[in-house]
Formats: C-alpha cells, sequence, structure tokens
C-alpha cells in the first residue's frame, strides 16, 4: 500500500458546497409545487357559495370556501385558522370559525353503507342568526405569516316560526324553553350509534320516533360510530363527521332533540368488556402524549390537543338549534383511576372554553358522577341508573332520585339512560320483557316526578325497535300534548291512600321490597315498614350483605316491621362470591336461621343467579325488627326482601304525579305490577277500590279524564267537588296503571 497524504480541509470550501446544496433543495421545492400543483407559499381565499340572501331566523346560513396555502393540517389552528367575521343588525360582533369539509354519496350495499367522496374537500361556514334584520359577513383567513380578508356580505334575516335554541327555563328551573317561548316535556330514548347501515339506520328510527312523539335522544362521537378523531390525533375523519352532519339534519327535519356526547369512558379503560385504551391515539404506545389514561385531565399538550377538537365541532355542529346540549362524557367515573378533583377541574376548564368559542350558548351537561352536576360549568344533571340489581321496581327508584338531585343541585334532572339490565350478554331481562314493562314504567315515573324529559332507555336497536315498543312513547305523547310545564308552575302532588283503622288477616297482604343500592357503603341500614306500605330510607336497602372481606363496605340491614297476625320474612338469595358466605337471620337479636352458601359456578358475578332461592323464617305475631347478616367470608347478594301479612292491601296502590291550581297531572300503578314480576311470571292481583285522598284543591268542581296509559285515550270522564280543599277518589280495577288529568271547571 502506498503512502496516503492528508490534505488540509478548506472552510470556506465547505460553507461554499453547504450554500450551493441549499439553494439546488430550495429550487427543487418551488418547481415541485408548481409541476404537482401544490399549494403555493402565499393563502388565498374566496367565497364559492352562499346559501341564501334571505334568511329565516333560526335558519341556517352555510358558505362554501375556497382555500389554498401550503399548511400541512387543515384541522391544525395554529396553521391555519379560517372564521367569519358578522356584524349583527344589533352592531354585536360574533366570530364563527370555519372547519375543512369533504362531501360524500351514501349508498346501501347488501346491507351496510358505502361512503363515496364527491369531489374535493373545501371549507365551509354555517350560521344561525339569532335576530331579525341586515347583517354583514366578512371572512378571516390566517396563517403563520399571513392575514387575508375577504370581500365583504350582507344578508337579511326575516322573522319565522321556528324555535330557537334551548335553555333551562328561568321561571321554574326544572325545567327547558326554547328561545321563541315555548316549553314542552321532552320524550324519548336513546340511539347512540348506527350498525351496519350506517345512516339509514336513522331514517328508520327516526322516522319511528317521530310517529310516536318523541322529541329527544342521544348521540356518541365514539370510536366506532361519529368519532372524529380516532385514526390520527389531530387529524378528523370526515367521513363520520358527514354521517354527523346527515343525522343532525334528520333530526332537525323531525323535532328530535339531541344531547351530543363527545367522550365515551371506553376511551380511557385500559380492560374490561369496554376497554379501548390500547387503540386510543391519545395512548403512547400508538404516538400520543399518554402513558396512562388517568393523564387525560392533566396533560398540558393533549388538553390544547382536546380543545382544538372542541373548536372543529363547535365549528360544525353548534349551528343546530336540535343539539340541545354538548355532554362531555359518558359514564366519566367509570375511567381508569377515577379522580373526582382531576375529572371536575378538567371539566370546568372545557366548559368555559366551549363558552367562549359557542355564540348560540349550548348546554353543557356530562355523565353519570351526579356531583359533576353541582359544577358552575353544567347546565343540568344527568343519571345512568340500570338493573337487574337494584332496580326491579324501576318506579319505586325514579322518583327519589329526580327530587333528591333536584333538591340538591336545583337543576334540570334527566335520566339519560336506564334499563332493566345492564348487561347485553347472558340472556339478559329486556328480552322476555317483551310487552316493554321497563319502558312504560320509567318514562311515565319520571316526567310525573318532575323532570323534564322522559327516562331514556339504552336498548334501542336489539329491543325498542325490533320489539316496536314505540306505542309507550306515543300514549304518553297523546297525554302531555299541550301542557306547558315551565308556566305550569307545577308541585308535588299530595296524595293519600286511606287505609281502613281496623284491619282484618284478610285485608293484609305482602310487601315485597327491592334493593336500590348496589357497590356502595348504604348510609343507614334500618328500614321501617308502615302498613300503608311506605318503607323508610328504602333508597339506601344494598343488594349486598357482605362479610368479612369488606368490612369498610358492610352496613347490613335491619327490618323493623309489625305483623297482627305473625307471617314469613322471605330473602331471596341471588348468587355469592367465590370465597362463599353465611347468611345469619336475627329475630329481635335471637339467631333463628343460619344457612352456608358455597360458591357453585365459579364466578365473581353478583347477578348470576347462581342460588336463586327464597330463605324463609317464621316470625311470630307482633313488632319485630329482623336483621339479615352475614358471617361468612365474602358477600351474597339477594333479589328481594319480603314479608307476609305486613301491609293493607291498599298500599299496593301507588300515586305520584304534579298539579298547580287549574290542572292535575297523576299516575296511578299498581305496585306489583314491574318488568321483574312480569318476566318471571310473577301472579299480579288487580286493586280494586281504594279510596285516595287529594290534598291542596281549591275548594269547587272538578273534571277528571282517566287515561289508558298503553292506548293514550281517554277512557271516561267525572265530576267531582273539593271540600276543605280535599278530592276524594274511588280508584277502581287497577291491574297495570291508569292515568288522571283533573282540571278545575271555570264556570
Amino acid at each position: 500500500m502506498g503512502n496516503i497524504r492528508l490534505k488540509r480541509f478548506n472552510s470556506k470550501k465547505l460553507l461554499l458546497i453547504i450554500l450551493v446544496i441549499l439553494g439546488l433543495v430550495v429550487t427543487f421545492y418551488y418547481f415541485e409545487n408548481l409541476i404537482f400543483g401544490r399549494a403555493p407559499m402565499k393563502p388565498s381565499l374566496s367565497i364559492i357559495r352562499v346559501s341564501s340572501q334571505k334568511v329565516p331566523l333560526y335558519g341556517l346560513l352555510e358558505l362554501d370556501l375556497n382555500v389554498t396555502g401550503n399548511f400541512k393540517n387543515p384541522f391544525n389552528p395554529d396553521e391555519i385558522e379560517v372564521s367569519a367575521i358578522i356584524e349583527t343588525p344589533k352592531g354585536e360582533t360574533i366570530e364563527i370559525p370555519a372547519f375543512y369539509y369533504q362531501e360524500f354519496k351514501r349508498e346501501l350495499v347488501e346491507g351496510r353503507e358505502t361512503l363515496t367522496p364527491v369531489g374535493e374537500p373545501y371549507w365551509k361556514i354555517r350560521f344561525t342568526p339569532m335576530e331579525v334584520g341586515t347583517y354583514k359577513l366578512h371572512v378571516l383567513l390566517k396563517t403563520t405569516d399571513h392575514t387575508i380578508t375577504s370581500e365583504e356580505l350582507t344578508f337579511d334575516v326575516y322573522e319565522s316560526n321556528r324555535g330557537g335554541f334551548v335553555r333551562v327555563s328561568e321561571i321554574d328551573k326544572r325545567y327547558f324553553k326554547v328561545e321563541n317561548g315555548e316549553s314542552l316535556f321532552f320524550i324519548g330514548h336513546n340511539v347512540c350509534w348506527f350498525g351496519n347501515r350506517g345512516t339509514f339506520d336513522y331514517d328508520e328510527w327516526f322516522s319511528a320516533m317521530n310517529n310516536s312523539g318523541e322529541n329527544i335522544t342521544r348521540i356518541w362521537m365514539a370510536p366506532w360510530a361519529f368519532g372524529i378523531e380516532w385514526k390520527k390525533l389531530g387529524y378528523y375523519d370526515l367521513a363520520e363527521a358527514w354521517r354527523l352532519d346527515y343525522v343532525i339534519k334528520k333530526a332537525e327535519e323531525k323535532g328530535i332533540y339531541i344531547i351530543l356526547c363527545l367522550m365515551n369512558h371506553g376511551q380511557l379503560q385500559s380492560s374490561g368488556l369496554t376497554g379501548q385504551w390500547n387503540d386510543n391515539p391519545y395512548n403512547a404506545k400508538n404516538g400520543g402524549p399518554l402513558s396512562k389514561p388517568e393523564d387525560f385531565w392533566t396533560d398540558e399538550n393533549t388538553i390544547r390537543l382536546f380543545k382544538k377538537r372542541l373548536r372543529y365541532i363547535v365549528a360544525r355542529w353548534s349551528y343546530s338549534t336540535h343539539v340541545l346540549a354538548w355532554e362531555l362524557w359518558n359514564e366519566v367515573e367509570l375511567t381508569d383511576n377515577y379522580d373526582f378533583d382531576a375529572v371536575a377541574k378538567w371539566h370546568e376548564e372545557m366548559a368555559k372554553y366551549i363558552r367562549e368559542i359557542d355564540p348560540y350558548r349550548h348546554l353543557i351537561t356530562t355523565s353519570s358522577d351526579p356531583r359533576l352536576g353541582g359544577l358552575n360549568g353544567i347546565d343540568f344533571v344527568t343519571v345512568h341508573k340500570y338493573g337487574p340489581q337494584s332496580f326491579k321496581d324501576i318506579a319505586g327508584v325514579i322518583p327519589e332520585i329526580i327530587e333528591n338531585l333536584w333538591i340538591s343541585h336545583g337543576k334540570p334532572v334527566l335520566i339519560t339512560e336506564f334499563g332493566a339490565d345492564w348487561r347485553w350478554f347472558d340472556n339478559p331481562y329486556y328480552y322476555k320483557d317483551v310487552e316493554g314493562v321497563e319502558l312504560h314504567n320509567g318514562i311515565w315515573s319520571s316526567v310525573l316526578s318532575g323532570s323534564a324529559s322522559t327516562s331514556m332507555l339504552w336498548w334501542w336497536d336489539n329491543y325498542i325497535h325490533p320489539y316496536n315498543l314505540y306505542g309507550h312513547f306515543k300514549a304518553l305523547s297523546n297525554y302531555l300534548k299541550g301542557v306547558n310545564p315551565e308556566e305550569s308552575r307545577f308541585v308535588k302532588i299530595q296524595a293519600k291512600v286511606l287505609i281502613p283503622s281496623l284491619l282484618k288477616r284478610e285485608d293484609l297482604t305482602e310487601i315485597t321490597i327491592y334493593p336500590s343500592l348496589g357497590w356502595v357503603k348504604p348510609a343507614v341500614n334500618v328500614f321501617k315498614i308502615e302498613v300503608d306500605g311506605k318503607v323508610t330510607n328504602v333508597s339506601q336497602l344494598s343488594s349486598f350483605i357482605h362479610g368479612k372481606a369488606h368490612p369498610e363496605l358492610k352496613n347490613n340491614p335491619t327490618f323493623i316491621v309489625s305483623l297482627p297476625y305473625g307471617g314469613e320474612a322471605v330473602i331471596h338469595v341471588n348468587s355469592v362470591s367465590r370465597s362463599g358466605a353465611t347468611l345469619d337471620v336475627y329475630v329481635d337479636d335471637l339467631l333463628v336461621e343460619s344457612r352456608v352458601f358455597k360458591d357453585i359456578d365459579g364466578k365473581n358475578d353478583a347477578e348470576a343467579e347462581e342460588y336463586n332461592l327464597d330463605v324463609k323464617v317464621a316470625v311470630p305475631p307482633g313488632l319485630h325488627k329482623l336483621r339479615f347478616d352475614n358471617s361468612g367470608g365474602d358477600w351474597l347478594t339477594f333479589d328481594y326482601v319480603k314479608f307476609t301479612n305486613a301491609v293493607a292491601k291498599q298500599s299496593k296502590l301507588r300515586v305520584i304525579g304534579l298539579k298547580n291550581d287549574t290542572m292535575s297531572l297523576i299516575w296511578v300503578q299498581n305496585k306489583d305490577h314491574t318488568w321483574w314480576n312480569v318476566v318471571n311470571n310473577m301472579s299480579i292481583e288487580p286493586i280494586e277500590k281504594v279510596e285516595v285522598e287529594l290534598s291542596g284543591f281549591k275548594d269547587g268542581n272538578y273534571v277528571i279524564e282517566y287515561w289508558d296509559t298503553y292506548s293514550g285515550v281517554v277512557m271516561r270522564t267525572e265530576e267531582v267537588v273539593a271540600v276543605d280543599e280535599e278530592i276524594h277518589l274511588i280508584i277502581e280495577d287497577v291491574k297495570k296503571d291508569i292515568a288522571l288529568k283533573i282540571y278545575r271547571k271555570t264556570s
């Protein structure tokens, strides 16, 4: 090998080479843009369509825009921000963000929806005017380097009969009204996502809902339907956004208001049946900023990204008067390592941000931790309630939920999900409830207890629609037609079922008490049963009787009951934990029954019907204290406790309702007509000739309409007289339930 000589490198030559290379790169990039038609360096803006120069009040003005530029992400307002600056007739200025849009054509191919893009993407602005007169508008485009302003447009807004946006009533804060002053009860159920038929499902569902008088629903922006940010963080799915466009417009056409839920709990769940964290684009494993789900609430980069998504949502869908509310989360308390303080702070920040960018002031809510309903940024409280545990007598639970939350929060209370069974597997109970008893009792007991809306059943595509249960909504809609809840200033009806002072053995019957709580420690554990069927503290009865494993939850129940002629106490055991349990029954502190329940199915399922067994204890005549305890290793669950010969037969009648000085709405139910008794083929005896005392009525003449709650028609009418501010009625032959309307005669 020869000698190698190293020459000293010239730094000036190196600098020259670098400059030449940079020049070639810039030149190549410039000509590449020209050759391939890429966006030029300087952005441009033009308005290519205005939907109309004359717009009805609360109608839609839509602008299509041609925007060009060298931005990489049209969804990132840090790169490019397009908005309309609108001057109202009163001289106020409103800023409406534009949004990136793609038109699609939908087709149904072999039972499955397909979407085909039509043309190229472009930008849109949607605006709903809230006052009559002449408006001025121009469009503003901003990038990091440029600001462009369009020519000024004018358009006129004329009067219309459209209702406007939904607000909480100032007259009665339990209810809602629309801006034209109309107030109505909401009637509806969930239709949160579509199946294979996509938006074609909503053509069918919304038509059926409209025909049955329904006017409210809930829709999720879920990862599998309507979710716009699941494939790539910061980039939005224009096909799913188009689907939501279609569904919202269809809802407007059918008079249905939407609670639009922006996030579902599964997105921050790392395991379980609904966990989706592994696929979440916010997950660091997928290139996102978060190493664990609970960081979502506090990570600054995540908060910035989510606010950008909120901006797009508001830009695209806030125009709609039929978006009743933004629901920030579904069942947020089920997310991993739930921290109420962090979640509450996040909700306050997001609600504040939405109010800054939403010119229409849509209502804001979340679900379903009731404590979040107390936040200043949350406009109404939502609750979710499911069985089969703790919800076998739906009409016995719902009124208390509504009343308690109204008292604690002073805001509208809506039960936006409920059902006899939370499960969609293992043959859930609702499949057996072919009559829709759970639905029927849920919707009547809610609106007649002071809620602005019916409770909203969850199972839509596998229960309500295939079982054709829409008639329940139609009947209630007929009954409520013409009633203005805001102006009615309703109060709770004062009703008393009259019980004879002397009761023979044949005048008595059993009382069945269903638990209302699940895996929580009850606040109280003593329950007193009255002869008229009232049970103190019944909302605190848990379906779990705990043993040694969970002392922090143990507060097992004691019942105080009078059995004048003696009788039986019956507890229906459902299931036990894997560690087993020992049921101990005490009568007046004397142990009378101790039964060991071993785990026989290998499950840790509180609802598995592992035993499905009655344990009976004889109780002598007199007043007694019965305690149900557990000296075993872990929990057992029970479906109900029953005491025979404990209450008057008249106590089987439930009366709830609302009244004012001129009108009363009353629902009368046979307490035994529950979904649980129906699906288990229990004998349900009709209630006959029960006297009911209604108080608080001004003396005078009244007309009573008796309504069939299944057909929605008046069965008969009668006239009665109020004396000493009381009306006395004889209620006859109630096998299921009926409704009454009472009007004061004016002449």
